[in-house]
């Protein structure tokens, strides 16, 4: 048995090695934490070697399976800081690459690198290393606390996608693992309603104040293993945008039904987390499929179903009596919403204190964050509640200008690569859903930061990246299938 060419034991060893670590972690919680590592450690760092200096591609693998659970894993071991351990992580994957691309029969192809999309980041990772200069920046730690999260991630994680996924087997492998998370994060959430919170939840919930936003009038918001119910949802809604339009691919059938069904459980896990700007996602996801696909069924039957979405929230009150749709309608009436009035009048205030500020206070220095390294100013004290606004408040309107322009720039030469340069429906259908996803999650950075956390960024800088290189795909893909035509002519000759 295989799974997209790889050899079950293959990816049974890789669950295996990543099952064993986190039993040593959460076995840490009833038993003395250090004694449970240090004996879990012992073989775990024989087969970590030799594991590692076998192959990069699975190590990466890895980072995606662990950047997924790794919020989680705070909760329950307070000592392990989700960004310190990614960076470990990200140090074996470029280690491991380097000590591969040694052996010449190993070499990976750099060339990819050079593209426009890569130098776009570059120009705002030099931006953001300016930024260390910032006359109102008060600390270099707070500026590389936040940078990561702003633009190394973004630079290091889009070029480590392109260098190690290289061959469409991969991508495909990458997605169906991406679909397998999915299904476990829904199936923590299950545990969640029917069963209740954790002992390390409840404390998240009842000790360190989570409670305050996740469990309100209007009913629980449920977070599974993310760091907040905003991060999930978002993460949900864009895993059901992914996962719907790669399943209307040319697909094998069993795949096709399964990525619909993934799709399902993604979008009612959306809904538990009562976050209202991941209705968004799917709205803007599907009209940019629409967009790319041209053709003119598909936009018939897609734009139909937004419209009847659209029309079903925004302008009835069916199932109002049902607290999961009565949240969810108020996405679609903003005005009226108590929360979305106080971020804009939250806005107006912050506008006022930005006037000489266009380069903003420093990364790392919005929010409560600025009062941690000794910033107390005005602007420390509101919350800045949105992504794009956080950007704003660091780098200034210059930053915010040139962050924005960098995303659009992304999007229009991402959406020329799949209109114009790709030849494969297949190839083409996972892309557009890739495509879909990232810009619905782009367009959610400007109600919440979830865009960013983990493990959404990760997520789309290596959607971005396969994207990027989808036209090496498609050159694959079409070499093999003229072998294979080749073949056949010759066995009939």
């Amino acid at each position: 048995m295989n799974i997209f060419g790889y050899s079950t034991p293959r990816i049974l060893q890789l669950v295996f090695l990543i099952i064993s670590v986190l039993i040593i972690l959460f076995a840490g919680i009833n038993i003395h934490w250090a004694l449970s590592l240090a004996i879990g450690l012992i073989p775990l760092i024989i087969a970590s070697s030799l594991f590692i200096a076998s192959s990069p591609y699975w190590i990466f693998i890895s980072l995606f399976i662990f950047n997924y659970f790794i919020m989680g894993l705070t909760r329950y071991i307070p000592v392990l800081k989700g960004g310190i351990t990614m960076d470990f992580l990200i140090i074996i994957v470029i280690s491991s690459l380097i000590v591969n691309n040694i052996n010449p029969k190993t070499k990976y192809n750099l060339k990819r690198i050079n593209n426009p999309i890569t130098f776009s980041i570059l120009i705002w990772v030099i931006y953001c290393i300016l930024e260390l200069f910032n006359p109102q920046s008060v600390s270099s730690q707070a500026w590389f606390t936040g940078a990561r999260g702003m633009s190394l991630y973004f630079i290091v994680i889009y070029i480590l996608s392109i260098i190690i996924i290289n061959d469409y087997k991969k991508l495909k492998v990458v997605l169906f693992i991406w679909s397998i998370l999915t299904i476990i994060a829904f199936i923590k959430v299950y545990i969640q309603m029917n069963y209740g919170f954790d002992g390390a939840e409840k404390r998240w919930l009842y000790v360190d104040g989570g409670a305050r936003t996740h469990i309100i009038y209007s009913g629980i918001r449920y977070f599974s293993f993310f760091n907040d119910a905003a991060t999930f949802g978002c993460s949900m809604a864009f895993s059901f945008v992914v996962f719907l339009i790669s399943a209307f691919g040319k697909i094998n059938l069993k795949y096709k039904i399964y990525y619909i069904i993934v799709s399902l459980i993604a979008l009612y896990s959306m809904f538990q987390s009562g976050t209202r700007v991941a209705m968004i996602i799917p709205f803007v996801g599907i009209a940019s499929y629409l967009a790319l696909s041209k053709r003119i069924k598909t936009v018939l039957i897609f734009g139909t179903f937004l419209v009847f979405i659209f029309v079903f929230f925004k302008y009835t009150s069916i199932g109002e009596a049902n607290s999961t749709i009565r949240r969810a309608r108020t996405a679609f009436n903003p005005n009226k919403d108590a929360s979305y009035l106080l971020r804009k009048d939250n806005q107006v205030k912050m506008r006022t204190y930005m006037v000489n500020k266009p380069f903003g206070v420093g990364i790392g220095l919005s929010s409560g964050r600025a009062q941690k390294y000794g910033s107390y100013t005005k602007l420390s004290e509101i919350p800045t509640d949105s992504w794009l606004v956080l950007v704003w408040i660091e780098t200034g309107v210059v930053g915010l200008c040139l962050y924005i322009g960098l995303l659009l720039f992304i999007l229009i030469y991402c959406a020329y690569i799949i209109m114009f340069e790709l030849k494969n429906k297949e190839l083409r259908q996972y892309m557009m859903g890739l495509y879909g996803g990232i810009a619905g999650i782009m367009v959610s950075a400007y109600a919440n930061e979830a865009f960013t956390q983990f493990p959404n960024g990760f997520i789309v800088y290596i959607g971005l990246a396969v994207i990027t290189i989808s036209p090496y795909f498609d050159k694959e893909i079409e070499e093999k299938e003229q072998k294979l035509n080749n073949s056949v002519k010759e066995i009939i000759n």
